[in-house]
């Protein structure tokens, strides 16, 4: 076959005085552009929006945006996870370094990295860092050490279009580390959300039947913090903190107490009538041992790492019933029956630094882990382990886990919601 050449081409293809150019709206109707244009990645989009007033006024109805997250969620939604952990040296006194680590399957965060810097109270030393508290689909709840030492404040916003709004304080004084965070949010159409935040400063014992603990819960619908009571069925005891990130299934958050009990509450109770659940753990599972919780689909699942003289077994359950609170093993797998994709050995790994960080929402049998200074996707199914980071390099230093946040990304980023217009004198937001 020949070269195909200008010669070739019929001569009102080629530039000249009297050549009009071809304008595209005046070919493809509406409905046809969109076709075509509902198949780009949402980043394509936005950039298309700046090719001209048609276009802008195209891809801003509410009806393309429709059709677009149709379209796309067809397909699965790229993953990312955020592994929060301090850093310090093993053998000198230093202080502690606070970094974030990411995994992920999104094409921006693969390119850019993952950072926090468009928040206001970003600084670039890390004497006050950005602690991230709560997430859901796509968005954060981040907080600043400095500020909420005593008193919460908090920021939602999203990484990914740098997004973020400022809340006003919340009341009473508290410490970080001793408050359990919930965040949700709910859609009212593709373009318009809302949230809320929970905030539970602490949970002490109470030595009657009855159990009650204080609950802050700041709704923006309302633009304001709201505190009541919630009661629970039955008295525990906190002996340890909660994880600093919640698990929100079935529009429902829950938090892990001592690797023995989960607290279930439900954000859309009334204030005067809040009540929360109580779950138990199997009593297989090892309170003495750190214990995943997390959901995968259609199911709440516990999974924990018990470690033998010569042998660690990974062990997951999954909850069969709300109401009767039954828990059914799913799987009993020793880790040494593995194997690993890459050209890695089990016995390269301390045994001491091996911990399930979470499950994955979506694929059934996935879970990420943590062996030293290495993040591992386990495949359950398939009995592979596969390195897929590696955070640290330095064996000198020292790890603990802060938190581990997931996030889920839509086709079409979610949006912050705006607050009440009486409310906007006591919180700030930035649209970049």
């Amino acid at each position: 076959m020949s070269k195909l050449s200008t010669n070739h081409l019929p001569l009102t293809t080629l530039r000249s005085s009297t050549h009009v150019p071809i304008n595209i709206n005046n070919i493809l109707d509406d409905s046809l552009l969109i076709e075509i244009l509902q198949r780009l990645p949402c980043i394509s989009v936005l950039q298309a929006k700046s090719v001209c007033k048609h276009w802008f006024s195209l891809l801003s109805d509410p009806h393309f945006l429709q059709t677009f997250v149709r379209y796309h969620d067809q397909h699965q939604l790229p993953f990312t996870l955020i592994y929060e952990f301090h850093l310090w040296h093993r053998h000198l006194t230093t202080n502690l370094h606070h970094i974030l680590h990411i995994i992920s399957k999104h094409d921006i965060f693969q390119s850019r990295g993952f950072h926090l810097d468009f928040l206001p109270c970003f600084q670039s030393w890390e004497s006050h860092p950005i602690w991230l508290v709560g997430s859901y689909n796509d968005l954060l709840v981040c907080c600043h050490l400095k500020m909420s030492l005593l008193q919460g404040v908090y920021y939602i916003c999203n990484p990914l279009t740098k997004q973020w709004l400022a809340l006003p304080p919340a009341p009473g004084h508290h410490r970080l580390a001793d408050t359990a965070i919930g965040f949700i949010t709910s859609e009212k159409s593709v373009s318009q959300n809302s949230f809320k935040l929970v905030q539970i400063p602490e949970l002490d014992s109470c030595p009657c039947n009855g159990y009650q603990f204080k609950v802050n819960m700041f709704c923006s619908e309302v633009g304001e913090w709201r505190k009541f009571e919630v009661t629970s069925p039955r008295s525990f005891a906190r002996t340890w903190q909660f994880r600093p990130d919640s698990v929100v299934f079935k529009n429902k958050f829950h938090w892990l107490v001592n690797s023995k009990n989960i607290v279930v509450f439900d954000p859309s109770s009334e204030f005067n009538k809040g009540e929360c659940q109580i779950l138990d753990l199997p009593t297989e599972l090892n309170s003495d041992i750190g214990v995943c919780l997390g959901y995968c689909q259609d199911y709440l699942k516990v999974c924990q790492i018990t470690r033998g003289c010569l042998d660690c077994v990974l062990v997951v359950w999954k909850l069969q019933d709300y109401v009767t609170g039954n828990w059914d093993l799913e799987g009993k797998i020793s880790l040494h029956v593995m194997v690993f994709v890459e050209n890695v050995q089990l016995f390269e790994f301390r045994f001491s630094a091996m911990e399930v960080l979470a499950f994955h929402p979506s694929d059934v049998g996935i879970l990420y882990m943590r062996f030293d200074n290495q993040i591992v996707i386990c495949n359950v199914g398939r009995r592979t382990l596969k390195v897929v980071g590696e955070y640290l390099q330095d064996s000198s230093f020292s790890v603990g886990t802060c938190g581990v946040f997931l996030l889920m990304h839509p086709c079409w980023p979610s949006r912050i919601p705006s607050l009440p217009v009486l409310n906007l004198n006591k919180s700030i937001m930035s649209s970049p």
